[in-house]
């Protein structure tokens, strides 16, 4: 018996070679002899009972071994420990992730389960070595089921909003395929999906893991091992594997786990390795090593059996910090709520809460009319603020508030007005000092989180500290902190106590609304000289720092709206990186500016330079920020922007205003009848294409229905741009019929609306469409090609043409075709005999013919290659064929006599002539392109220009001595070199200061609090 695999080569292979030894060795001692291979083994143990492959466990791996570990039916001595191992480690974290981590908003704690509904995501990238050209952004449905299931991809990073429920959802997964591993649970949890290949899974929080790194004892809660730091981990050993072998050790209760016995486990057991919270490594070079360790992990999950799958969360991120390799990881965007997620998170929580009968039909009312406000509605798309939403709609009614700032601090209010129900003497009795104290403790966590790489708990003793230093600072006094310890040894208002002996705020959107209420209360107080547009604007221009100068910002009031205002215009001035724009664009869609909407409008204006607007729509493109909810606050710019357009329509910058007016401003409607009072003007005058142009770049139209007297299609460019356009003509009208014989004549190639038949017959039977598809063909895209697109073209077509739909189904390979160009000779075999010749059946011949796959094609006898009498099937076979006969070129050549022949002619030749048949006919090749009429020669300079840079034709270089004008560019193409100039990215990465805020604010005497030399 042997592991090795056999070779079956007659005579030569190993199979035959050990054979004919064992047939001697018979011979010579009597016995009869014969190899099991590999490929017999494999066999047998496939098919054998479990209980004889589970006999011999030490030769399972993968999802074999994983499958006998979870079962009950017995495991050998010699795999109980890691079975042990797994299912402690399992039953550990199952308890810790087993609650909703937000118990302040009256939910006791309850299960995860209860309460969890799957936030939509997204797909923002695909991994580098996977992407292909003009790859769009793709809803991928809900987000967990996503990550858990559905995913094809090993590595995916995951942007989500302060509060969108990046860690629950982390949660959610973990505990999904940590199910198989605690049995006890699948009696009481019956609402997590069934895995079918289940996965060991580790979850961990990067803050954890960065302070880890630092030196601290993260596992160790006593009040000693928070309060000392370490020495700094080296390299060595600092990789995720030896934390991870540190929090089994702990999980587990063993204490002895290494490095080298994770990877044991990784490389025998299919695991999920949850990295959590990477936004929370507030320290930039913490970040970086973080990241880099992350990327290294990553790397090693390669020579794994079956490799980890690893899943990062984090904030969107606007200023370039570190994040994971973006060749090995796909990026998700969670998106907000749609109604009706919300409506069943309204319905999970209503039976929470015990919200019956009236009681729970009036919160459904009010919460409906609610949600109907802009800024209500926008924060009744964060999961978490929408918690505390209905929280305060249960408690409010209609008097609930609707900007973020606001929220929090009715929140809070009514949450200290609880505790001061459970706790009333200690409670009321320093109320005033609870309300500036739990801000300065958000502060002081905030900010050594970035300074220090500080976890975000502190021990009883650093709380108690830092809880004295602020009274001694004040001068009140510090008994009051002992007695509030007392009275609340669970929760102390904001912060709670997950771990015995430790506090922290229990989510991060807690402790920056503190931090950033500290800041704008405290900082310069007793200091008539101060300036606070400092402190502004440096929150505005830190990432880490973004989500408390949101909620710094909503406390300004009146006159200090005006004090914002002028630290975001000088900012802007001064600092050019995108982290500002994103900060301060973020600051309108919260509605701090409201109620001064001069102000606001001002601010967009100047926000919407042409600078700024190519990094907000940067900005807006990966989810970093999302629309300006108030159109009244856009007026300026608007005003601006069309006065641009209008003045030069054909500015190739029009494409980023029109972008900035319909996508960041939200004036799509508006935009779109501004546009058609100009097309209209335009068309009189006969000067409509660069209006069509604007209008084309953007589907301005969008499938409305409108009537645009004067349009028409005779002209090719005209017609693509109007099918791009969004427009839908009359249904067998005129302009329809130009529209269809335009797309035939093959201008319109390059269609991106599915609006209009026309437009879906364009994209199903689109020339882009016929190059990267088939695991054979070379990769190559062009822009306009898109599966999703074709897709729903064709959806349309099968009810509206389904004969243009069967043609265009004649792309895919049928059975016996793979590798051969069946597809290209059938579909425009179908299309010759539908629709007579035409330039699409030319093109998507020649594209045939100039492909890499093997020769197929259901032959035509009678039929020509070329010219009036050409049949597909013909060109594509005698192109091949007499590539290198100039004589038959240029035969073929005089049979083509009409306009459609020569075009085609020319591109064939361009295609698959060789090159001594190009020089030979490029004097007849340059004098035939040149003559085309416009349309025609539109539609071959298309064409020739994919087929350039598809890779698929040979180089030309030097070029032909008779090839001019369009050739000198298809030239450059075939060689592969980019006909276009590099763009310098207008993003700049924010400057990482080496200054922490927290050190700023000790040089700039910001707070009282730093004067006191020590804290503990």
């Amino acid at each position: 018996m042997t592991n090795v695999e056999s070779t079956g080569k007659p005579n030569k292979g190993t199979f035959d070679r050990l054979d004919a030894k064992l047939r001697q060795y018979s011979a010579e001692f009597g016995l009869e002899m014969s190899c099991l291979w590999r490929e017999a083994i494999n066999s047998i143990v496939d098919s054998a009972p479990i209980e004889t492959k589970w006999a011999y466990a030490e030769m399972l791996a993968g999802w074999d071994l994983i499958r006998y570990l979870v079962s009950e039916q017995g495991v050998v001595a010699r795999d109980s420990e890691l079975r042990d191992i797994l299912r402690k480690v399992a039953s550990a974290q199952w308890d810790e992730d087993e609650r909703i981590k937000f118990s302040q908003v009256e939910l006791d704690r309850e299960r995860l389960t209860d309460l969890f509904v799957d936030v939509p995501a997204e797909r923002i990238r695909l991994p580098k070595r996977v992407a292909t050209i003009g790859r769009e952004s793709t809803s991928v449905g809900g987000a967990a089921s996503y990550v858990a299931t559905r995913t094809p991809y090993p590595f995916t990073l995951i942007r989500g909003a302060p509060g969108q429920g990046k860690s629950t959802l982390s949660q959610y997964v973990c505990q999904t395929y940590r199910l198989a591993f605690v049995p006890s649970q699948s009696l009481i949890t019956t609402s997590l999906p069934e895995i079918t290949q289940p996965r060991f899974p580790l979850r961990l929080d990067l803050g954890d893991y960065a302070a880890w790194m630092q030196g601290f004892d993260v596992f160790d809660k006593s009040d000693d091992a928070r309060l000392t730091k370490g020495p700094k981990r080296k390299a060595a050993q600092a990789s995720v594997e030896s934390f991870l072998a540190e929090l089994i050790g702990h999980a587990s209760g063993r204490g002895s786990v290494t490095s080298a016995d994770v990877q044991e486990i990784f490389d025998r057991v299919p695991s999920l390795v949850f990295l959590d919270g990477l936004d929370e490594v507030g320290n930039l070079s913490d970040r970086t090593s973080v990241v880099r360790e992350i990327d290294l992990f990553c790397a090693r999950g390669k020579s794994y059996a079956v490799q980890p799958k690893v899943v990062v969360t984090t904030r969107p991120n606007s200023a370039g910090l570190p994040e994971p390799s973006s060749e090995l990881f796909e990026v998700i965007s969670l998106s907000p709520l749609d109604a009706a997620l919300r409506d069943e998170y309204l319905q999970k929580w209503c039976v929470v809460h015990n919200v019956r009968g009236n009681d729970s039909r009036v919160l459904r009312r009010n919460f409906t009319e609610k949600v109907k406000e802009p800024y209500i509605g926008e924060l009744a798309g964060n999961p978490m603020q929408l918690t505390i939403l209905l929280y305060l709609l249960r408690q409010h009614g209609d008097a609930t508030p609707n900007q973020r700032t606001e929220l929090y601090d009715a929140y809070m209010a009514l949450l200290l007005a609880r505790e001061a129900n459970k706790r009333p003497e200690s409670v009321r009795k320093y109320r005033d000092d609870l309300t500036e104290i739990v801000p300065f403790l958000g502060w002081y966590l905030q900010s050594r989180g970035e300074e220090q790489g500080h976890s975000g708990r502190m021990a009883f003793a650093e709380v108690d500290a830092a809880m004295k230093h602020f009274q001694t600072t004040y001068g009140k006094p510090t008994e009051v902190v002992d007695e509030l310890f007392l009275a609340a040894s669970d929760r102390l208002w904001a912060l709670t106590s997950k771990e015995e002996g430790t506090f922290e705020f229990e989510v991060l959107s807690l402790r920056e609304y503190f931090a950033a209420r500290f800041l704008y209360y405290n900082a310069g107080e007793g200091n008539q000289s101060f300036d606070r547009t400092e402190v502004f604007r440096e929150l505005l221009r830190r990432p880490y720092w973004l989500n408390t100068a949101r909620f710094y910002s909503g406390n300004a009031k009146g006159s200090d709206l005006y004090v914002l205002k002028a630290g975001i215009e000088h900012e802007l001035q001064a600092n050019k990186s995108k982290q500002v724009r994103v900060a301060s664009w973020s600051l309108l869609a919260d509605g701090v500016f409201n109620s001064r909407p001069n102000e606001a409008a001002s601010v967009v204006n100047a926000l919407t330079d042409e600078h700024g607007s190519h990094l907000l729509l940067a900005a807006l493109d990966s989810k970093a920020i999302s629309p300006l909810p108030e159109s009244s606050h856009a007026r300026e710019a608007w005003t601006r922007l069309t006065s641009e357009i209008r003045a030069n329509p054909a500015d190739p910058h029009n494409c980023w205003r029109v972008r900035v007016i319909r996508e960041l401003l939200g004036l799509r409607s508006e935009f779109m009848n501004w546009w058609l009072e100009r097309v209209a003007e335009a068309i009189e005058i006969g000067k409509d294409l660069p209006w069509l142009a604007i209008g084309a770049e953007c589907e301005v139209l969008g499938g409305a229905k409108v009537n645009i007297p004067g349009l028409s299609a005779e002209d090719g460019l005209r017609a693509q741009l109007i099918l791009n356009c969004g427009f839908i003509p009359e249904d067998g009208g005129m302009l329809e019929a130009q529209l269809i014989r335009a797309v035939l004549d093959g201008q319109c190639s390059e269609t991106t609306s599915t609006r209009s038949r026309p437009a879906q017959i364009a994209v199903a039977l689109s020339p882009s469409e016929y190059y990267a598809f088939g695991a054979e063909i070379t990769t190559y895209q062009p822009d306009a090609a898109s599966n999703d697109r074709r897709a729903l073209a064709m959806q349309h077509l099968r009810r509206s043409s389904p004969e243009y739909a069967a043609i265009a189904r004649l792309r895919r390979f049928r059975r016996g075709e793979k590798g051969s160009t069946f597809p290209w000779a059938n579909t425009a075999t179908a299309l010759l005999k539908q629709k007579n010749r035409c330039w699409l059946v030319s093109e998507i011949a020649v594209i045939g013919a100039a492909s890499p796959l093997g020769l197929g094609v259901t032959k035509a006898p009678g039929t020509a290659g070329l010219g009036s009498a050409g049949h597909p099937a013909t060109l594509i076979t005698e192109t091949r064929s007499k590539a290198n006969d100039v004589d038959w070129w240029r035969d073929r050549l005089a049979d083509c006599q009409d306009d459609l022949s020569r075009a085609e002619w020319a591109l064939a030749l361009w295609a698959k002539a060789s090159r001594p048949v190009v020089d030979e006919l490029s004097a007849d090749l340059g004098t035939v392109v040149d003559h085309l009429p416009a349309n025609p020669r539109r539609a071959f300079e298309t064409a020739a220009r994919r087929l350039s840079e598809s890779g698929w034709i040979a180089p030309l270089s030097p070029a032909p001595t008779g090839l001019t004008g369009i050739f000198q560019d298809l030239v450059r193409l075939r060689a592969r070199q980019s006909a276009e100039a590099g763009v310098a990215a207008a993003a700049q990465r924010t400057p990482s200061s080496s200054m922490p805020l927290a050190e700023i604010a000790r040089k700039s005497k910001w707070l009282k609090v730093d004067r006191t030399p020590s804290y503990r």
